[in-house]
């Protein structure tokens, strides 16, 4: 318990550094200039230092929410397994408290009682409604594969166990839709875009907006830890390989190098695919869950 007490305050601090490394690969593949692995600790510590003010139109949830959306990331990492498997967490609770978050956003922006925030809020709930039966369809397939189980380990071991093809091919599907809801769920291409500053065309940076100084740190965080536990979902049920492997040390760089992959093949994504419009959300989704549908009738009619 110790051992994964430490790598998960370990991979805790190295998550800024994700985050860097994510814009210095799409930063080279536009031919910009890098910057220093550590901006985003200078940033964040720049916001802590600056003084708060709160606006006389918001409740005492506009200081609690960020605080609530910060533990539900935190919890959502603590809960995957790194280097360490003694933790066997229902797969089910994990996207309850996704959806726990999302909530907490989007009260926490129509508590600021701005004009355009209910906007945003709404296209927030949008996505999360297109997202949100892909999302279960996939909880039920991964139900399925490991025999109607419903704990990441007996799921991922599973998928590694597996010899049929057609399953491999049914694999390749449910990896495909769970990077899919990783990029509509953080806000990334093509569902959103993270940098802009386009009122009319964003979504969840809109909802930072009137964010303010360490209750905006607090959000920035909480973004880039459930960014990270996306990336380490995807790791743990596909490509969890590693626990074999004695030594501690090659297990951390072992882990990392296959961050580090995951983080340019979404870097690749953002930068050579264009952000899809609004209306156009329900179509790909649509896709997906066809797509989806189709497999999993192959899978139970074998």
């Amino acid at each position: 318990m110790i051992l994964y007490i430490f790598s998960y305050l370990f991979i805790l601090i190295l998550i800024p550094i994700f985050d860097v490394f994510l814009k210095n690969v799409k930063n080279i593949l536009n031919w910009r200039k890098t910057m220093s692995l550590f901006q985003t600790y200078f940033d964040l510590i720049k916001l802590f230092k600056k003084t708060n003010f709160k606006s006389q139109f918001t409740s005492f949830f506009n200081f609690l929410a960020p605080l609530l959306i910060l533990t539900s990331s935190l919890l959502f990492l603590f809960f995957i397994p790194t280097i360490s498997n003694i933790l066997d967490t229902n797969i089910f609770i994990l996207f309850h408290i996704l959806w726990l978050s999302s909530v907490f956003l989007m009260l926490y922006a129509l508590d600021n009682a701005t004009y355009f925030w209910w906007l945003w809020a709404a296209r927030e709930s949008f996505v999360l409604a297109l997202t949100e039966p892909l999302i279960i369809l996939v909880i039920m397939c991964f139900v399925i594969i490991s025999w109607w189980n419903m704990n990441l380990l007996s799921i991922s071991n599973a998928i590694s166990l597996n010899t049929d093809p057609i399953i491999y091919f049914f694999i390749i599907t449910l990896w495909i839709n769970l990077f899919a809801i990783l990029l509509a769920e953080n806000k990334r291409f093509p569902f959103d875009n993270p940098s802009t500053h386009l009122e009319l065309t964003m979504i969840h940076e809109a909802m930072l907006l009137e964010t303010n100084w360490s209750k905006l740190a607090i959000m920035e965080i909480a973004s880039k830890v459930t960014l990270f536990w996306f990336i380490n979902l995807i790791i743990f049920l596909f490509w969890n390989n590693f626990y074999w492997v004695s030594n501690i040390f090659w297990m951390f760089w072992i882990l990392l190098w296959k961050i580090a992959v995951i983080l340019i093949i979404i870097a690749f994504f953002e930068v050579f695919i264009t952000k899809i419009r609004l209306f156009r959300y329900q179509n790909v989704f649509s896709f997906l869950l066809v797509l989806e549908l189709i497999m999993l009738l192959f899978v139970l009619l074998k």
